[in-house]
């Protein structure tokens, strides 16, 4: 709950326009989307930035799309213009994790995984955008190179 509150004061101290991340749990599965959840069961998060196009899912697959479903940790992304740091803190949230990412972490990107393990989605991040990301005691800590 801590990381909850920790992510929404974060995303309501930037400045700019805002667009909102819902995490959906239904059936104990998580998804985080860019519209609110059919059934309630949501935690919006405020990102700095335009509206994107969201689609995450977990072992549930998404129903839209044709694709298989994911197993255990795997999750499929697809943030079309989402904050890097916003993209860390899906990652920590869906690993049970905290983050704690350095202010200077800062631009949006891409990013599509279908079906991949969160911990390769997290190297792979931090490779393309010259980031050090070290996970220990439950903790994601995410600086720049």
């Amino acid at each position: 709950m801590h990381r909850f509150l920790l992510l929404l004061l974060w995303a309501l101290t930037q400045h700019s326009a805002f667009a909102t991340v819902y995490k959906c749990e239904q059936d104990g599965k998580v998804a985080y989307q860019a519209s609110p959840c059919t059934n309630g069961s949501d935690i919006s998060r405020k990102v700095n930035q335009p509206a994107p196009s969201v689609a995450v899912t977990t072992t549930a697959g998404n129903p839209t799309h044709k694709q298989r479903s994911c197993v255990g940790k795997e999750l499929t992304i697809s943030f079309s213009d989402m904050p890097i740091r916003m993209t860390l803190a899906v990652l920590a949230d869906f690993a049970g994790h905290k983050l704690i990412a350095d202010p200077s972490i800062t631009g949006s990107a891409a990013f599509h995984y279908p079906c991949t393990e969160w911990d390769v989605v997290l190297q792979d991040i931090a490779k393309r955008h010259n980031l050090v990301v070290k996970v220990e005691n439950r903790t994601i800590f995410a600086t720049k190179r």
